[in-house]
C-alpha cells in the first residue's frame, strides 16, 4: 500500500512540475511578445529566448522523470536546489534582456546567473550522488 500511494504521489509531483514549468514558459513567451511590441525594434537574445530556460531546464527533465519511472527520484534538496537554480537563471535572463534593451548593464544580474548555474549544478550533483548510492531495485 505504501509503495502504491508513494508512486501516485511521485507521478502527481512530476505532472505538477511539467504544468508549472510549461506555464512559466508560456508566460515568458507572452512577456517577450508584449515587450517586443513596445521595444522600438531593439532586441536582446536573452529576452527573445527567455522561454527556453524553463522549457529546456524544467519541462524536459520533469518529462524524462515522468516517462521513465525506473529513474531514481530526486530528493527534496535536489529538487529545491535545481528548481531555485532554474528560477534564478530565468530571472537573470529576463533582467539581462531588459538591461540590454535599455542600453545598460549590471553586475548583480551576472552574479544571479552564476548563482543559478551553481544551484543547478548542486542539484544535478546531488541527484547523481543519490542515484549512485541508492541500492539496486533487484
Amino acid at each position: 500500500m505504501i509503495l502504491f500511494t508513494s508512486g501516485i504521489k511521485q507521478r502527481l509531483n512530476q505532472n505538477r512540475s511539467i504544468a508549472v514549468y510549461g506555464a512559466v514558459s508560456i508566460f515568458c513567451l507572452i512577456l517577450f511578445i508584449i515587450y517586443d511590441r513596445f521595444s522600438h525594434n531593439v532586441r536582446s537574445p536573452f529576452m527573445t529566448y527567455l522561454f527556453l530556460w524553463p522549457l529546456l531546464l524544467g519541462v524536459l527533465p520533469a518529462l524524462l522523470l515522468r516517462l521513465f519511472p525506473g529513474l531514481p527520484r530526486p530528493t527534496y534538496f535536489t529538487r529545491n536546489a535545481y528548481n531555485s537554480g532554474v528560477a534564478a537563471v530565468t530571472v537573470s535572463s529576463l533582467l539581462r534582456g531588459i538591461f540590454e534593451i535599455a542600453g545598460t548593464a549590471s553586475l548583480l544580474q551576472t552574479g544571479l546567473m552564476i548563482a543559478g548555474f551553481v544551484m543547478i549544478g548542486a542539484g544535478l550533483i546531488s541527484y547523481v550522488a543519490n542515484a549512485l548510492s541508492a541500492p539496486s531495485p533487484d
